[in-house]
């Protein structure tokens, strides 16, 4: 049972990914279970924009390349800055920054679907261990975090690892198998979306540094999970410790920046 949960966890089958990350996810899962923001992923970075003044964050611009004063956008025009931080995932950055090491990947693609009748009250994840090869996990979404769907609905998301075959066949099969594991008929179930994600998470084989630097040149700073884990935390934790640089190399030494530990306590980071 283990070794399926962990492919949905890691997204690879073939279980390569560094112990010692494993071991991180392990004690966070013991410490602290699994969650979802009441208002979806996008709330993580809309609070961290809260938080700005109004008119410092412009979308819709791609950055093309850095420049001595700054970067240029799409289009030529130029940016002045005196610290640039690229905060991309790892294929971005290694256009941005040349030099900096690019990871592999390991990629997932998960359907939603709706349906009219809750398959399950709880919002543990399922895994297959019958047949582990295709459904990696599944969760009713919406026992977890009640207003993803409406009253009396359900939302289910269900992973599988593969990325190629075409997802009208693949979603068939999965629909099939989702019969199974929750023991109702779904032929009635309603797919919402189906997203294949090829860049899902940077791979960590073994020997992999839990920490990389996010220094990059001068006042040339980057962050992202490839900097820390491949995970929502090693992402966030990469920008805390990519803030503390740029304050340190602005301002000298800024004393000890605390974060939890995920036992109970803080730890200097």
């Amino acid at each position: 049972m283990l070794r399926p949960f962990l492919a949905g966890v890691l997204l690879e089958d073939r279980l390569t990914t560094s112990g010692r990350f494993f071991q991180l996810v392990w004690r966070s899962f013991l410490h602290g279970g699994g969650a979802v923001p009441a208002q979806g992923m996008r709330a993580l970075p809309r609070q961290l924009a809260g938080h700005l003044p109004d008119g410092t964050v412009h979308l819709g611009a791609r950055v093309d390349r850095l420049t001595p004063a700054g970067l240029a956008v799409a289009g030529g025009d130029e940016i002045r800055a005196d610290v640039v931080v690229v905060a991309a995932d790892a294929s971005a950055a290694a256009l941005l920054l040349p030099g900096l090491a690019e990871p592999g990947w390991h990629g997932v693609t998960t359907f939603y679907h709706a349906a009219d009748t809750p398959p399950r009250r709880d919002a543990l994840p399922i895994v297959d261990a019958e047949q582990p090869g295709l459904v990696r996990n599944t969760v009713v979404l919406s026992a977890a975090a009640a207003g993803y769907a409406p009253s009396g609905q359900a939302l289910i998301a269900t992973s599988v690892l593969d990325t190629v075959t075409p997802l009208d066949e693949l979603e068939r099969r999965v629909r099939g198998r989702l019969s199974v594991l929750y023991g109702t008929d779904t032929a009635g179930w309603r797919l919402l979306r189906a997203y294949r994600v090829p860049h899902a998470l940077p791979a960590m084989p073994a020997p992999h540094p839990l920490r990389r630097t996010v220094r990059y040149g001068e006042r040339r700073y980057v962050c992202g999970d490839h900097r820390d884990t491949s995970s929502i935390q090693g992402a966030l934790v990469s920008g805390r410790r990519v803030a503390r640089a740029v304050l340190e190399d602005l301002h000298g030494p800024v004393g000890r920046v605390l974060v939890g530990s995920g036992s109970g306590r803080s730890a200097p980071r």
